[in-house]
């Protein structure tokens, strides 16, 4: 096997993983196999908010999911790392040594550094800054070179090569999850209601599609069905569209490339398109007809929460239950001080409370609770 064969099967099969709840482990093994690394993690975040919010965080040694490491750093180490607010500040595709994110000063006092780092085995490893759109982030951690000599220029050239499949890996698993289609088969995931899902074939016309993203198409604000081939408003963004459908649906039998796109509507707002080449397989039949798959992923389209709910059932003030269902799906702290008319300062202290009430620490948590009490919505009718 040549090594762009090798290059093109790994990409293939984690495109794959992005799709299902039980393969990543194995293609991260061949990840830190083909570059040669002791391991990686790959983080989605939005850094943005008061408390940073992690979507996704998987930390491999080899092909070996660890638990325990992502627990441990996230636990003791995360918010005492001197290296992550310099992280941030990398730009989309930009990678970095690890060693140069600390000062010397840092190199003999940081825990992180000193403790957990030199435990992963990662104190000359590499950070990979990649955009998650909308603020948030990706970062593709990696470990030490197992290179005699340390990192070669062709294993830096494969990491860059790499870096754009992990980036829409890390999108598409995060809307997948989001979702809750994790694992589901091509025509299950017809069936799924909480996320926009089009089926194009191998020559780019649209195969099926679900129930909301139908919805979609038939508005025609943006996005439409033009006599079986999926188009877009503008003409600019059009263009955009069918390179992203070209490089998702090669000829010839060449490896499929994932992308992303924004999508202009009326008053709406812009809507993401996810493109994710479909890999034939025989474990799933369906596989053979559909060539790419479309989420159709819109940002404004939160769950609403009835703003009384959360004060009934936990005790909340009023002003406490609309911070914390505002917060839970999905606006910023600027955006619900701007909506009471009050200080984000004093959002922050009413957030503080609800924790408090609730016996919660992160907003995750306060997420989930939240989109619970979804089920209680008919109590107002």
């Amino acid at each position: 096997m040549t090594t762009q064969d090798r290059f093109d099967r790994t990409v293939a099969s984690l495109y794959g993983a992005a799709l299902a709840d039980a393969a990543w482990a194995p293609v991260a093994g061949a990840i830190n196999d083909m570059i040669g690394v002791t391991g990686h993690g790959l983080t989605f975040a939005d850094p943005c908010r008061s408390e940073p919010e992690i979507f996704l965080n998987r930390f491999f040694v080899a092909a070996e999911h660890r638990k325990d490491l992502e627990h441990l750093y996230f636990r003791d180490y995360y918010w005492r790392d001197e290296a992550i607010p310099r992280l941030y500040e990398l730009g989309d595709g930009e990678l970095a040594y690890r060693s140069t994110l600390y000062t010397d000063r840092e190199k003999e006092t940081s825990a992180a550094y000193n403790e957990f780092r030199r435990t992963v085995k990662s104190q000359d490893g590499l950070f990979v800054a990649l955009d998650g759109l909308d603020g948030c982030g990706v970062v593709w951690s990696i470990g030490d070179s197992t290179e005699r000599g340390g990192w070669t220029q062709d294993q830096v050239r494969t990491i860059r090569r790499l870096a754009p499949h992990l980036r829409q890996f890390a999108r598409i698993r995060r809307a997948m999850a989001g979702a809750r289609a994790l694992g589901a088969s091509l025509a299950g995931l017809l069936e799924n209601r909480r996320s926009g899902i089009i089926q194009l074939d191998r020559r780019g016309r649209l195969l099926e599609a679900n129930d909301r993203a139908r919805a979609v198409l038939a508005k025609r604000d943006g996005l439409y069905d033009d006599e079986g081939v999926l188009a877009v408003g503008t003409p600019e963004e059009d263009v955009e569209l069918k390179r992203l459908l070209a490089r998702a649906l090669p000829v010839y039998g060449a490896q499929g490339v994932g992308g992303t796109m924004k999508v202009t509507r009326g008053e709406a707002g812009p809507i993401v398109l996810e493109v994710h080449p479909v890999q034939k397989t025989g474990t799933d039949s369906r596989s053979w007809e559909v060539g790419a798959l479309v989420l159709v992923v819109d940002p404004i389209a939160r769950p609403r929460v009835d703003p009384r709910l959360p004060a009934m059932v936990w005790g909340l003030t009023p002003a406490e239950s609309r911070v914390a269902v505002a917060l839970a799906t999905g606006q910023t702290a600027a955006g619900v001080a701007g909506e009471l008319g009050c200080a984000e300062s004093t959002v922050r202290t009413h957030l503080k409370r609800v924790y408090r009430k609730l016996g919660i620490r992160k907003q995750t948590e306060l997420v989930r609770r939240v989109l619970a009490l979804d089920a209680l919505r008919g109590s107002f009718r």
